[in-house]
């Protein structure tokens, strides 16, 4: 589930707000939200809208200053979409870590081969500067 921040506009501090936790997910054309302190729903065109949306149903529910309201949105996201995110984060990670151990093995290779750092790094088209940088960083070299 990801989190979406709730405006918290006007003027008072968050301290002085009653804070709601909300749940929204997709339906159809609408974000519809619930509100599980007050057992109630409404409903949004935006995820920029549902904050605004549920701090006014809260207000009108418990005749206070929509002001003193502040929510915790939670989005339900379809679980499929943030594997596949997450999935493909980690596969960008390890194709960078490999990138960076290839680029660093090709370094230390002119390097041994005699070049210079400055011609190492005209022949990759890199500063000697970055060209000392890989070959001292272990870690990654990008």
């Amino acid at each position: 589930m990801g989190s979406v921040d709730g405006k918290s506009g006007g003027t008072p501090s968050t301290q002085n707000k009653r804070a709601y936790d909300v749940t929204v997910e997709r339906e159809g054309r609408w974000w519809v939200f619930e509100i599980p302190e007050l057992d109630t729903a409404g409903q949004a065109r935006n995820l920029a809208e549902v904050s605004d949306e549920a701090r006014g149903i809260i207000s009108a529910w418990e005749h206070v200053d929509i002001d003193s309201v502040a929510v915790s949105v939670t989005v339900k996201a379809t679980e499929d979409a943030r594997t596949e995110w997450q999935q493909a984060e980690a596969e960008l990670a390890a194709a960078q870590a490999h990138a960076n151990e290839v680029k660093r093995a090709v370094v230390i290779k002119l390097r041994r081969k005699g070049l210079t750092a400055d011609d190492t790094g005209r022949v990759l088209g890199i500063s000697k500067q970055r060209v000392f940088q890989i070959e001292k960083d272990k870690t990654r070299a990008s």
